[in-house]
């Protein structure tokens, strides 16, 4: 895997997990494209990048805000071309439990996390594809895209949820054209997640989300600082990439909650086959699909 010399568009990449993919790609040999809200903390990263000799260009930009992002997107295309690395990882994390969540929850969680992700998508990916420069995309989701949360993560975890989806199916549909398509689902990693709210659109107002009280906040601090590394989180997204792996699971420990979740699913699969035997057939037909790894 050759990245030297090519271009890799980063979301969220000035702080935490995003900041960590930066750092690998400039270890790769790659310009950095580097996006993030934080003014403060993309001028800091792409500081200490330079100082280490790597090309850098920075972008303010909310994920959320499609006007800001097609700006960005379009500056991108003209100034640098299509990226060889497309990272959709900006994303918040918030309490907000399925039966007592805010409209404003789920307004803000679903723009930054499933918007965000997919206008990524959308605006760089098909000059991506025109471009036949056969890249790579890293979508980051979560471990709880692969399990259910009850509790206080039921709205991040319906986005991760949606993340996994379509990054499952961009694999298929980019297979074709050599682009290769990871995603990402860390279990707790130490970051500065617990503080997402620092960066609330003006749209959305502070007291029209769901509450932290301060002990809830410390509760959640301390066993994110206990997390892995972003650092190694990094690493082993670059080593899918690598191995043109699809899945990148950091956190082993949650092997039997994703197969009890699988179980039950299958578990409720029974009876002779009803409509769409015939439907079923011509989808395996047409798409051809090949296992994800």
């Amino acid at each position: 895997m050759d990245l030297r010399g090519k271009a890799a568009f980063i979301t969220g990449g000035a702080s935490g997990i995003g900041l960590a993919l930066t750092k690998r790609c400039a270890a790769e040999g790659m310009t950095i494209l580097l996006a993030d809200i934080e003014q403060g903390a993309l001028l800091s990263a792409a500081q200490s990048l330079r100082g280490e000799g790597v090309k850098v260009f920075t972008y303010i930009l909310d994920v959320g805000n499609l006007d800001q992002y097609r700006e960005v997107a379009n500056s991108v295309l003209s100034e640098h071309g299509a990226p060889h690395l497309l990272i959709n990882n900006a994303g918040v994390a918030w309490k907000a439990p399925a039966s007592g969540a805010t409209p404003e929850d789920w307004r803000w969680m679903v723009s930054v996390n499933v918007l965000g992700t997919g206008y990524g998508i959308s605006l760089f990916v098909p000059a991506m594809i025109d471009s036949g420069q056969q890249g790579y995309v890293i979508n980051t989701a979560s471990i709880t895209g692969l399990i259910t949360s009850p509790g206080t993560s039921a709205v991040y975890s319906a986005t991760k949820h949606a993340v996994l989806a379509v990054s499952e199916t961009l694999a298929h549909e980019l297979r074709p054209h050599g682009i290769h398509v990871s995603v990402l689902c860390p279990g707790s990693v130490a970051t500065n997640i617990t503080e997402a709210d620092r960066n609330l659109p003006a749209e959305v107002e502070r007291s029209a989300i769901t509450a932290a009280a301060e002990e809830e906040r410390a509760f959640t601090r301390s066993f994110v600082s206990n997390g892995i590394a972003s650092d190694a989180v990094a690493d082993q997204a670059f080593a899918a990439l690598a191995e043109r792996r699809f899945y990148v699971i950091t956190h082993p420990e949650y092997r039997e909650e994703i197969e009890t979740r699988h179980r039950q699913i299958e578990a409720a699969i029974e009876g002779e086959p009803a409509s769409d035997v015939g439907l079923l057939q011509f989808a395996k037909q047409m798409l051809n699909l090949q296992p994800l790894t």
